[in-house]
C-alpha cells in the first residue's frame, strides 16, 4: 500500500527540468520524450525485450529525475512477483495502491490524485471517454508502443480502439488483462449446456435458491441488464428501468446466498452449497480450476439483447468482456519511470507474471499471442484461465461478450440495487 507520507525530494535543477519537461507535454499534448525510439526492425516479443533493455540502459545513464514510481492499479500489477524485477533493475523506488473501483479511482485523480500517482491501471471505457478528455493522463508515444501490438492475440491487434482515442490519433495506454464475465457453476450440479442456451433466467429463475450472488455492485447491475434484455451501456428508458428494478428484486429474493468474498463462493460451489455464481467470470473461477476444480466453470450466454445481434452474430453477445488498460497520470512532476514500467510489462517474463502470478486469481493477457509468453504457461495454467485447443475456448467466451463501457444510468440502478439488496436484508 501506498504511504500517506509520500515525501519528494527534489534539488533545484530537478524541479526545472521537470518543469519544463511538463510544460512541453502541455504544449504537444503528449508525455515527455523521455526515451528515444529504438530503430531495429524486430516486432512483437523480441522488440519488447529490446525496448526494455535500451530503457534500462538510458535509465542508467540518466540523472536528475524522480527516482519513484507510485502505481494505482487493480491486483496483479500491485504484487512483488512483477514489482520487485522492476525495482532491482532499475533501482527505482515503487510504491503501489491497489485500487478497489473504477470510478472511485477515477474520482480521485480528479480530487489531486494526479500529484500523487504516476501509472493508473483501469478498465476499458474510462481512459477514452474520462481521464483523457479531462486532461487526467497523457498519451504514449504510438510509434514505440505500435510494435508491441504484434504480440496480442487475435481481436486486440494495432490499432485497437479502446487504447486509443476518440480521434484514433492519441495512444492512451496499454492493454494487457482481459477477461469475459456472466455466470459461473458448478458443472456437476448443473449442465453448462443448459446454462449456455437458457441463460441468465436458468439461474435467477430455473435455479431459485441455489445460487449466489457475487456482490460486485457494478458488475451485479451490468449483468441484470443483460438479463433483463438490454446492454447496461446507454440510456434507458422508464420502461426498461422498470424492468430492471423487477428483475434486480427477483435476483435478491431467489439468491441463497450474497457475497463479495469469491474464494468463499468457489468453495461454496465446490461443496455443493452453491449451484453458481452471479455474476461468474474466468477471474473468479480460476483458482479453483488451478487447485483442480476443474467442474467450476465460467458459462456465458449464447443468446444475447436484441440490440446486440447483427449480421455477424445473428444470436448476439450476452456477456461482457473487461479490457484493462494502463496508462500515463498527467502527473505535474513526472518521472521516467512510468513509461518504463509500461515497457516493462510488455516483457514476456512479466506479461507471464501479470497474468499467472497475482495471489488468488489468473487472468489472460492479451500477449498469449506471442509463442514466447504462452510457453510460459503451464497446461494447467492455461486450463485455469479456460484457454481450450489454441485458446479457442477462451475465444469462444470473449466472442459472445459485449465490450464494457460506461454505464450512463448507473446511479440510478444503483439505488435500486441498494434497495433489492436491503429488502432481502443484506
Amino acid at each position: 500500500m501506498i504511504n500517506n507520507n509520500i515525501y519528494r525530494s527534489f534539488t533545484s535543477s530537478r524541479r526545472q527540468f521537470l518543469k519544463q519537461s511538463a510544460a512541453l507535454a502541455a504544449t504537444i499534448g503528449v508525455a515527455p520524450a523521455f526515451f528515444g525510439v529504438s530503430a531495429n526492425a524486430a516486432t512483437g516479443a523480441a522488440y519488447a525485450d529490446e525496448i526494455w533493455a535500451a530503457t534500462k540502459a538510458e535509465l542508467a545513464g540518466m540523472s536528475g529525475f524522480r527516482n519513484e514510481l507510485n502505481l494505482h492499479s487493480w491486483e496483479g500489477y500491485t504484487e512483488e512477483p512483477v514489482l520487485d524485477p522492476f525495482r532491482r533493475q532499475t533501482g527505482a523506488s515503487v510504491n503501489a495502491q491497489m485500487l478497489i473501483s473504477d470510478p472511485a479511482a477515477v474520482n480521485n485523480l480528479r480530487g489531486g490524485g494526479t500529484g500523487t500517482w504516476d501509472v493508473i491501471n483501469l478498465n476499458n471505457a474510462w481512459q477514452r471517454k474520462q481521464l483523457y478528455p479531462e486532461g487526467l493522463i497523457v498519451p504514449l508515444n504510438k510509434e514505440k508502443f505500435a510494435p508491441l501490438y504484434d504480440m496480442n492475440v487475435a481481436g486486440f491487434e494495432w490499432p485497437y480502439h479502446w487504447a486509443l482515442d476518440s480521434s484514433g490519433e492519441h495512444l492512451l495506454g496499454m492493454i494487457q488483462r482481459y477477461g469475459p464475465s456472466a455466470m459461473a457453476i458448478n458443472s456437476d450440479n448443473i449442465d453448462p449446456q443448459t446454462v449456455a442456451s437458457g441463460g441468465y433466467m436458468e439461474m435467477i429463475e430455473g435455479a431459485a435458491g441455489q445460487y449466489g450472488i457475487l456482490d460486485y455492485e457494478n458488475w451485479v447491475i451490468m449483468h441484470t441488464c443483460m438479463a433483463a434484455g438490454f446492454t447496461p451501456f446507454r440510456p434507458h428508458t422508464d420502461a426498461e428501468m422498470a424492468t430492471f428494478g423487477t428483475l434486480i428484486d427477483k435476483l435478491f429474493k431467489n439468491a441463497k446466498k450474497v457475497s463479495d468474498d469469491q474464494a468463499a463462493l468457489a468453495r461454496d460451489m465446490i461443496t455443493g452449497e452453491i449451484i453458481g455464481t452471479f455474476p461468474g467470470s474466468v477471474y473468479t473461477v480460476s483458482a479453483a480450476r488451478l487447485e483442480g476444480e476443474t467442474q467450476i466453470v465460467c458459462v456465458v450466454p449464447e443468446e444475447g439483447p436484441e440490440e446486440t445481434k447483427t449480421a455477424a452474430r445473428p444470436s448476439g453477445q450476452g456477456g461482457i468482456i473487461w479490457i484493462e488498460v494502463t496508462s500515463l497520470v498527467n502527473n505535474p512532476d513526472p518521472t521516467p519511470l512510468a513509461e518504463a514500467f509500461l515497457l516493462y510489462c510488455h516483457t514476456p517474463e512479466t506479461a507471464y507474471k501479470v497474468a499467472a502470478k497475482a495471489p488468488g486469481t489468473l487472468n489472460p493477457v492479451v500477449q498469449m499471442g506471442a509463442p514466447e509468453v504462452l510457453s510460459q504457461f503451464s497446461a494447467d495454467e492455461l486450463d485455469a484461465v479456460q484457454w481450450g485447443d489454441g485458446g479457442g475456448w477462451l475465444g469462444s467466451l470473449v466472442d459472445r461478450c459485449v465490450d464494457f463501457d460506461i454505464n450512463p444510468d448507473y446511479d440510478a440502478m444503483h439505488d435500486l440495487y441498494t434497495q433489492a439488496k436491503r429488502s432481502r436484508g443484506s
